[in-house]
């Protein structure tokens, strides 16, 4: 998400603005795309920017207009209902206000397809008849002249349907990309008001489910919809011709066509419906597992957790591939009908012909044949499909209607852009500068959830005046961080008063439109883009101001660590930084903006005591000194240096006032119990510039083994490149390996037989017709020669099956017919549902594959790749690969079969039509052949550009109260940022659309030529011999041509593009793996039974070409010791965990002992099951408690609740079936972290490890921690990676490290007998009175641990770091 300002201009102008007449007339401009795919595999820099008409900003504005337009018209009609209640007489529907943006371009283009198939399509068959006549030896007076005429008329009349049918394809399609499009910038925009309830009930993965496969419903749907209209017409035009032919058995063959269309396969579109709901359904539950799965990848592989998601995940895909099977069984039904429903409607229209009395023609047949081919295309394709797309693309719209109803946050706008002109009721801005701001609450009431009991805020009453400094403490879950959502409007007051106020005497009441409020979020938010961006945050870029923010939030020594600087990229969600930068870009962030109010929630919390402090007389004290602060804070020993101090316990003020105030009140012991004496006075007391300058001068020794250039986070971010994007063309491979993957070499044998049977029983339907009609035809000549014939001697034997003339008997024809027409049907539906089956085979196949090697990837891949990208894979490429590329594969052999069968009835009947056929077939394989190479450049990448559109929406709703905090123009610029993302993708799916256009008419154009070239040699070097029945059946077959060639070779490079989603999915089944995850001689059951831990020169990088992370680590940790880990940032702590956890596959050297066994010899799921973890960003996963407690089913309910009894949640949980929201939003990040302990306590592991487990946690929270691993782990061995030194002070050894390297390692109390050791500087840097208190610690520590104490030595470090 890069938001720098941005040049708006023209990149590349589209090639089609340009072109002349004949050029867009004859697609004539999509040539050089050609020629460019032809050349060299495309790239995103030679995509054109979109048509004007095209651009997402501008569609997505009109788009708005129009529905704010539809919410004003539901709210005009509230009326009353039984309650009392207000209740929209009509609810909004995005559909009337689509209709109402788009409605006179497409009612353009329906005037053309009614022409063409209400008029052109009709005079097709005429004009055929007409040419049959020619051959009728009964007609008469037809010369080859007029005969010609007919053939060029027949002739003209297709390239007119041709040249239409085309321009109108390209032009619906487009506008269902514009209606996509549109709809894509609503949602966004409707993304960016959501309150935070609504986010929270609304998760990610539905967001990217209905960006994807939701609205990707428009896109061929209105390339149907005229049909609805024109369908009736057409029917009641092509009724009145074949009524002139056939006369009363019109009705029975318009009959026969409205119980296949309106009846049969309306239930289908009524069906489908039904189970495109229930399959948008399934696959936002499993987007929204994947979603989860990605985001906590590090968690699941730390906790061992692989399985239980992969059965939860295997559990939902079945769900979802169950329904998907029901909905493509009945696809497969619906295009057996499409492909014999003109058969079987001729059938019924020629037998009931016969039967009543009538003699048939080939004029009178084959007339009816081009008739209902017409009405076969319309009625029995477009039609159907019109339902079917139109009822899904209705389960879409109230899916998406439903979302834009959604809650929205009340808030007003800031007027972070107020410096203008004072508009009407405005107050000088230069007073709010000039006096500061200052809050009033008096008695507010408040609650996320609507009745939820208690409240979340009740009876607040507070002031905090302007220009002051003010800390909320309270215990986890209080509603500190809500009273600053509070004051953002994210959360509405339900009852109550908010006020903002300036001026010396309070007296000066505004509104929040007049302020400017800059927010720091507790969760740190960042994007992926440079560290500065994310700082200036859209801001311009002062050089001055921006170098006193770095230096006030201590990132200066960062910046020199990094390889470019603060131009470094962050990754996605700052993946690439420690927690500590994360917390200080972050805060950095809110600082660089110049607002009137700051609100910090829990700044300090996940950066280590020295910095810390740094942060607070610098950054909090420092540079926003004359600013109204408010800062959510766990760091106690910091209350006497604001000027409020405000206790928040239950939802509400207990108690606010001076620091000395609160000491000095009854709520002391209550409120300060786990901080006495923390500090005093003298904790204001300034430190030595050279102690506190750190970021010039290092305050530690050994600066030169502190030139570690790169985190080992940003080594991983240096490989993060342009998502892969195959070349060439795809590999058989890809589909070997896709069909491979539904069924064996027999299976896909019995399929291929099925689909050519099919063919051949429907070719010989139409040969058979063919064939009785000139049977009848003779015996009806026979007959008007009567006179003649009589006298003749027939010499032929007579049987039940011809006459005493030799001919075939009436009956026997009709029960021959009936025999192929029953055939046909039953061969063609089997081969279809047997294709169904293989495919939903290879979906599943593949689908579990890729997600067995998610599961089994390595970090690195998941640090080098971002989520939008990998969720892109599982999301639209399997929805690709589930339902499109199915469809697309049937469509194809369908046409493909048709095609050749067609070809072979002409060449029956002219053999020299052979020669233009393979003078044709090489044209169609090169152009197929140039095309093909530009399609799948262009479906490459419009997959590639998609994914910046799914990334850009995930990172929105992660960071959503920071970006409304910082005001409308950030919304603005972030709106532009995701229009640019969609316009990149409409140019290259316009271009994927475009292309597919002009290769469809350049392959009709040849059929065209084909055609011609039937009609006149059948006229031109006729013999007299030729029948009217065989001229019938060559023109007829050859007109099919028109559309099946084209629509075949299309369709075969739709595969060849769906393949694309394939080859993507099958590049996540070879991913490199960790492991192995299990070995034969699996460790003993009670394995570690004692805890011991020993590094032996462990060495670790993250890639082969960077710089170690670890270097040469030696240490031995005995059973049961409790052992501290700090150092500053970059100092290689978490990649200490990492080597435990084995999380860097190779790239770990050395060997790490647990209990004397090498942890390289123990399978991963062994290793991880076997250490207990409370990470740093404690993961909660949206399912039941139970779940997130023991996803294994290991544990009963006993044990589960004592678990949560031990951590003190049991008042807070109601049930073990409670619902956990997405991320745990549910619960604050406090008690996540205490579910998280509860995890370890179930698990009872005898080695430990706490990664900052209590950086984000008040200390009385801090606290519980500390005394339930105290208690419950006191024989295990336990690694904390702390920043409150407090909480490893009385440990039995600290591990000190820095530049990846262990540079002390002893108890900390003789850690603190060296002044000018690391230790003693970072317990120095936190004050004079908490290093006594700190000292102290660890002091009354040391006895305790008297029988270890006479061994410590410093055995443990290598010689050359020995102290």
């Amino acid at each position: 998400m890069d938001v720098r300002e941005r040049k708006e201009r023209r990149r590349r102008k589209n090639i089609e603005e340009s072109s002349s007449f004949l050029s867009a007339l004859f697609f004539g401009w999509t040539r050089q795309i050609f020629w460019k795919g032809a050349k060299h595999d495309l790239q995103t820099t030679d995509l054109y920017d979109p048509l004007k008409s095209d651009e997402s900003e501008q569609l997505g504005n009109h788009l708005e207009r129009e529905w704010i337009k539809e919410l004003a018209k539901s709210e005009a009609k509230r009326t009353l209902n039984k309650n009392g209640e207000k209740k929209r007489a009509r609810q909004p529907s995005l559909g009337r206000a689509l209709t109402r943006v788009f409605w006179l371009p497409y009612m353009i283009l329906g005037l053309f397809i009614f022409f063409r198939f209400a008029f052109l399509h009709v005079a097709g068959p005429i004009l055929q008849g007409w040419i049959i006549e020619y051959f009728d030896e009964v007609a008469c007076g037809i010369s080859r002249t007029k005969g010609l005429i007919y053939a060029g008329l027949l002739v003209l009349v297709i390239f007119l349907d041709i040249l239409i049918m085309h321009h109108t394809d390209l032009r619906t399609q487009q506008i269902g990309m514009r209606v996509r499009v549109a709809c894509c910038s609503l949602i966004y925009r409707k993304v960016l008001r959501l309150d935070q309830n609504a986010v929270h009930n609304t998760a990610a993965g539905k967001v990217a489910n209905l960006i994807s496969n939701d609205v990707a419903r428009f896109d061929s749907i209105f390339i149907f919809l005229h049909h609805f209209w024109i369908m009736p017409i057409q029917l009641a035009i092509s009724g009145y011709v074949m009524w002139l032919s056939i006369g009363v058995a019109t009705f029975i063959a318009i009959g026969a066509t409205m119980a296949q269309t309106l009846l049969l396969q309306g239930y289908f579109s009524h069906v489908g419906g039904k189970l495109r709901a229930k399959i948008a359904r399934k696959t936002d539950e499993r987007v929204q597992l994947m979603t989860e799965l990605i985001s906590g990848i590090q968690v699941v592989k730390m906790y061992s957790w692989e399985k239980p998601f992969n059965k939860i995940v295997s559990k939902v895909r079945d769900l979802e591939l169950k329904v998907i099977s029901y909905a493509s069984y009945l696809k497969g039904f619906n295009f057996s009908i499409i492909l014999l429903s003109g058969k079987i409607t001729l059938y019924f229209a020629l037998t009931s012909f016969v039967l009543i009395g009538n003699t048939i023609t080939a004029e009178t047949a084959f007339v009816s044949v081009g008739l209902i081919n017409a009405l076969r295309i319309s009625c029995a394709v477009y039609f159907p499909l019109a339902l079917i797309l139109a009822g899904e693309a209705a389960v879409s719209l109230d899916r998406l209607t439903e979302f834009l109803l959604l809650d929205e946050v009340k808030c007003v706008e800031k007027a972070q852009l107020a410096c203008t002109e004072n508009g009407p009721g405005d107050v000088d801005r230069l007073e709010i500068l000039e006096n500061g701001v200052g809050i009033r609450m008096d008695t507010v009431a408040a609650n996320w959830i609507f009745g939820n009991l208690p409240p979340t805020l009740s009876e607040v009453s507070l002031e905090v005046k302007n220009r002051c400094s003010c800390a909320l403490f309270g215990p986890v879950g209080s509603g500190k961080s809500s009273l600053l959502h509070l004051i953002l409007g994210e959360l509405a007051v339900g009852a109550g008063k908010l006020s903002f106020f300036t001026g010396k005497e309070s007296e000066a009441e505004i509104t929040s439109r007049d302020i400017r409020v800059s927010y720091a979020s507790q969760d740190p938010w960042l994007f992926s883009a440079s560290i500065r961006d994310n700082i200036l945050f859209g801001l311009p870029y002062e050089k001055k101001r921006y170098q006193e923010v770095t230096e006030a939030c201590a990132l200066l020594k960062d910046f020199d660590q990094l390889s470019q600087g603060d131009l470094s990229l962050v990754g996605e969600r700052g993946a690439s930084l420690s927690g500590g930068q994360r917390a200080r870009v972050n805060l950095a962030r809110a600082v660089y903006r110049d607002a009137d109010l700051y609100l910090l929630d829990d700044p300090l919390s996940a950066v280590d005591s020295r910095v810390g402090r740094h942060l607070f007389e610098k950054c909090i004290n420092g540079f926003l000194k004359s600013k109204t602060r408010i800062i959510v804070t766990h760091q106690l020993q910091y209350l006497e240096q604001v000027d409020t101090v405000i206790f928040v316990n239950r939802g509400t003020v207990e108690c606010q006032g001076t620091f000395q105030e609160l000491s000095a009140s009854n709520f002391r012991n209550s409120i300060f119990e786990n901080c006495e004496k923390s500090d005093d006075a003298e904790s204001t007391e300034k430190v030595d510039a050279d102690a506190t300058e750190f970021e010039t001068n290092d305050v530690v020794p050994g600066n030169d083994e502190q030139q570690l250039k790169h985190t080992e986070s940003m080594q991983e971010l240096e490989n993060i490149d342009d998502e892969e994007m195959a070349t060439g063309s795809i590999s058989s491979e890809v589909y070997r390996g896709y069909f491979f993957a539904g069924g064996n070499l027999c299976t896909l044998g019995i399929v291929v037989l099925a689909f050519v049977a099919g063919q051949v029983a429907a070719s010989g339907c139409d040969y058979w017709m063919t064939y009785w009609t000139n049977q009848e035809t003779l015996k009806s000549t026979l007959q008007s020669n009567k006179s003649v014939v009589g006298d003749m001697d027939y010499n032929n034997s007579v049987s039940q099956w011809v006459d005493e003339r030799g001919l075939l008997r009436q009956n026997v024809g009709i029960w021959v017919y009936t025999a192929c027409i029953a055939g046909c049907t039953i061969i063609v539906v089997l081969s279809n549902i047997l294709f169904v089956r293989i495919s939903m085979n290879a979906s599943r196949n593949i689908h579990n594959a890729m997600f067995s090697n998610i599961l089994e990837a390595t970090m690195r891949f998941f640090n080098t790749n971002p989520s939008g990208r990998i969720l892109n894979r599982f999301s639209k490429d399997v929805g690709a690969m589930d339902e499109m590329l199915p469809s697309a594969l049937m469509e194809m052999f369908q046409n493909f079969n048709v095609a050749i069968g067609s070809l072979v009835m002409v060449f029956i009947v002219n053999n020299w039509m052979i020669i233009p056929t393979v003078v044709a077939g090489g044209v169609f394989y090169f152009i197929t052949i140039l095309y093909i190479k530009t399609a799948q450049s262009l479906k490459r990448l419009e997959g590639i550009t998609k994914s910046p559109v799914f990334s850009h929406v995930g990172s929105t709703l992660d960071g959503l109260v920071t970006i409304r905090s910082s005001g409308s123009s950030v919304e603005e610029l972030l709106r532009k940022e995701f229009d640019r993302h969609q316009d990149t993708h409409t140019t290259a799916w316009y271009m994927t659309i475009a292309t597919a256009t002009a290769f469809g008419f350049v392959l009709d154009f040849m059929s065209w030529l084909f055609i011609a070239c039937v009609c006149f040699s059948l006229i031109l070097i006729d013999d007299e011999n030729t029948s009217g029945g065989f001229a019938g059946l060559a023109i007829s077959q050859s007109m099919i041509l028109i559309g099946i060639v084209q629509e075949g070779l299309r369709y075969i490079t739709i595969v060849i593009s769906q393949m694309t989603s394939v080859e993507r999915l099958l590049q996540y089944t070879n991913l490199p793996k960790e492991g192995p995850f299990a070995f034969d001689n699996s460790p003993p059951s009670d394995w570690p039974s004692m805890g011991s831990l020993d590094f032996k020169d462990v060495s670790m990088t993250y890639s082969i070409d960077k710089p170690p992370a670890l270097k040469g680590l030696n240490l031995n940790i005995r059973p049961g010791w409790k052992v501290g880990v700090v150092g500053r940032t970059g100092a290689g702590k978490s990649s200490l965990i990492s080597a435990l956890f084995r999380l860097v596959g190779d790239g770990l050297d050395g060997e790490i002992f647990l209990d004397g066994i090498s942890t390289k010899t123990i399978g991963l799921n062994d290793l991880r099951s076997r250490i207990s973890i409370i990470p740093q960003e404690p993961i909660l996963f949206s399912a039941s408690l139970r779940y997130n407690l023991d996803p294994f089913e290991q544990y009963s309910d006993a044990e589960l609740w004592n678990s949560i009894r031990e951590v003190e949640l049991g008042g807070v949980i109601s049930s073990l079936d409670f619902s956990v929201a997405g991320g745990g939003a549910n619960f604050s990040v406090g008690q996540r972290q205490l579910i998280c302990l509860a995890r370890a306590i179930l698990r009872n592991n005898r080695l430990l490890v706490l990664d900052e487990a209590t950086a984000n946690v008040d200390p009385n929270t801090d606290a519980l921690i500390q005394r339930t691993i105290r208690r419950r782990f006191v024989d295990c061995t336990v690694l904390t990676v702390a920043h409150r030194l407090n909480t490893i002070m009385d440990s039995d050894r600290v591990l000190v490290m820095d530049g990846g390297r262990i540079v002390e390692f002893d108890h900390p109390h003789l850690l603190l007998k060296n002044r000018d050791g690391y230790f003693s500087q970072m317990v120095q840097q936190t004050g004079k009175t908490m290093a006594e208190e700190l000292a102290k610690i660890s002091e009354s520590a040391f006895p305790a641990t008297s029988e270890i104490a006479s061994d410590v030595t410093n055995d443990a470090l290598p010689s050359d770091e020995k102290i």
